[in-house]
């Protein structure tokens, strides 16, 4: 899986007007809420699968096609082309805003039957209750708020959530229309 950029660029490699770019690999940090994936890019689709391995014990190849991340995009024939950085390194959060009820406490003094021991003429224990002022926190609202509320269901489909980040980045420089799942 990954996405061809359906534009004019010129790449360390060449140029190419099919440019591929795929995620290779994920860092899952639970502690921070956080995921972290790694991406490559070449010149076309081909030369990346070129690349990868049918087997475990197949030679590791040479990367040829493999593209650096500044390369010069050519909106159209008349373009003077735009420097672009498509950098490999991603980061997102593992959350999801949610609506929450959170309580309001407020400092209340009540009054409170408090048990105690005694004697009574015979010389026997008894129990006694004497009134006393407390202050206790007590909740006297609730105040509805949304906030980020860590989501480990993320987790579930971690390639189709990290391919709608890297997209949501690629269409900051690229239109949405000229980058194509694969």
């Amino acid at each position: 899986m990954g996405f061809i950029l359906n534009v004019d660029l010129e790449t360390t490699s060449g140029p190419t007007s099919e440019f591929y770019i795929r995620i290779e690999n994920w860092k899952i940090n639970r502690a921070s809420n956080l995921v972290t994936f790694t991406t490559t890019a070449w010149l076309d689709k081909e030369h990346a699968s070129n690349f990868n391995r049918k087997y475990a014990d197949d030679k590791s190849r040479n990367a040829v096609g493999l593209v650096g991340s500044k390369v010069i995009y050519y909106e159209d024939e008349l373009s003077k082309g735009e420097k672009v950085n498509i950098k490999n390194l991603y980061t997102f959060e593992m959350i999801k805003e949610q609506e929450v009820e959170i309580p309001v406490y407020k400092t209340k003094t009540v009054q409170v039957e408090v048990p105690y021991i005694s004697f009574d003429e015979q010389g026997d224990e008894i129990t006694l209750y004497r009134t006393v002022d407390e202050e206790k926190e007590v909740q006297v609202n609730t105040i509805t708020e949304t906030k980020k509320v860590i989501d480990l269901s993320v987790l579930e489909d971690l390639t189709g959530n990290s391919y709608k980040v890297l997209k949501e980045e690629l269409k900051k420089f690229f239109p949405s229309d000229k980058i194509l799942n694969t």
